[in-house]
């Protein structure tokens, strides 16, 4: 199995959009979102890397146990509730703060991406904190074969 330069774009483009939402950088956001926008399967490959990165912070969760409902605290929600979203990405996104559920709007590959990094650091910065988030990220993804 091969990694084409389209994946690498997309899975650095969802690492590096998580660190400038961490950082509060909106040139990094706007430089990382235009990873996606690439191809199509750079912009699959940001939104699958960061639904990943999503579902490994629910799981790490120190309250999490899979009998119940993944609810993000008043923290997290006053967080996400304070940086800027189209409306579509901010319903979702407080959406998945309730309960940690895909989402069901129709959105597009760049706003799911979007979606799920705000609501993955959201999670982790509760659980590690900000800097242990950031350390937590890999510095860079497998490039190559």
């Amino acid at each position: 199995m091969t990694t084409s330069t389209e994946q690498i774009a997309g899975e650095t483009g969802a690492l590096d959009l998580m660190r400038g939402y961490l950082a509060a950088d909106p040139e990094a956001v706007v430089a990382a979102a235009a990873a996606g926008a690439v191809s199509p399967t750079a912009a699959a490959c940001m939104r699958q890397r960061a639904s990943g990165l999503l579902t490994e912070s629910v799981l790490a969760g120190p309250d999490f146990f899979p009998c119940r409902r993944v609810v993000m605290g008043p923290a997290d929600i006053e967080w996400l509730e304070s940086i800027p979203m189209e409306t579509a990405v901010a319903e979702a996104v407080l959406a998945l703060a309730g309960d940690g559920a895909t989402p069901r709007l129709a959105l597009d590959d760049a706003q799911l991406a979007t979606v799920f990094a705000l609501s993955a650091v959201a999670r982790c910065v509760a659980v590690y904190g900000r800097e242990g988030t950031t350390n937590s990220l890999p510095s860079s993804v497998r490039r190559g074969p």
